[in-house]
């Protein structure tokens, strides 16, 4: 009889821990490089990178406002400029989220760690001083989905994104600017890529009203993983390259 107990309370705790484990796994985040949301849900992460034509990041959002929807856009910081302050602030004000491209548009198997930590942060610096005021990034986007230096290894540089207060790069499952092709690709968690361009937005334009009687939910990044939008508020941020520097002991 024992030994029959015995075998139900393990067979228990095995179900117990594969439940657990799918759970966890569940949501998209168990790896550094994500591509998707939880395949569970109904929510989707429209993004749009670069921003080298600001006119269709604000037209976007005015799109987000007509559909009741959220988008999260990945400038690079060389694009970020106090001129365009006030359609930044009414990105934020619309209930979208932004994150980081990097500095520059540059691949990464270019880089030094050194060079990650530059093109983050100093991201981060021109962010805020387009808006006047801290605003605390969460997900960085690399150029090209790529986070490898010239021999193929990602340890240095996933060190370096860490060092700079990133758990994940956010890449992307769905890259199409052909609103037919895009929809048949779309699936629960779908995190999709577009850029700041003409053939883009009208992509977008034509999937919102289908996305939506489909279903979906389209939201930002930090939504599709179940977290609030980043809290922004206090002075901005200065980039020092001292604060990374390894103290000696």
């Amino acid at each position: 009889m024992k030994r029959v107990i015995s075998a139900i309370l393990l067979m228990v705790m095995i179900c117990c821990l594969g439940c657990a484990s799918a759970e966890q796994t569940a949501t998209g985040l168990e790896k550094f490089s994500v591509r998707n949301g939880s395949r569970e849900s109904r929510k989707i992460a429209i993004t749009m990178d670069d921003v080298n034509e600001r006119e269709w990041v604000w037209k976007a959002v005015e799109l987000c406002r007509e559909y009741g929807v959220t988008m999260t856009f990945f400038p690079n910081g060389y694009n970020m400029h106090e001129e365009d302050r006030e359609g930044w602030l009414d990105v934020i004000d619309a209930g979208c989220e932004i994150a980081s491209h990097g500095q520059t548009h540059q691949n990464m198997k270019n880089f030094t760690a050194w060079n990650v930590v530059w093109t983050l942060m100093m991201f981060q610096e021109n962010l805020d001083a387009a808006l006047g005021f801290h605003y605390p990034v969460r997900w960085y986007r690399p150029p090209f989905g790529n986070i490898a230096d010239a021999d193929g290894n990602t340890r240095e540089h996933t060190t370096a994104i860490r060092k700079c207060g990133y758990d994940h790069v956010i890449l992307w499952d769905v890259s199409e600017t052909d609103p037919e092709k895009a929809l048949r690709k779309v699936q629960n968690g779908s995190i999709l890529l577009f850029h700041a361009r003409k053939r883009d937005y009208l992509c977008i334009e034509a999937m919102l009203p289908k996305l939506l009687e489909e279903g979906y939910e389209p939201v930002t990044v930090s939504e599709l993983f179940g977290m609030e939008l980043p809290e922004p508020g206090g002075d901005p941020y200065i980039y020092d390259k001292n604060q990374f520097r390894q103290k000696s002991n």
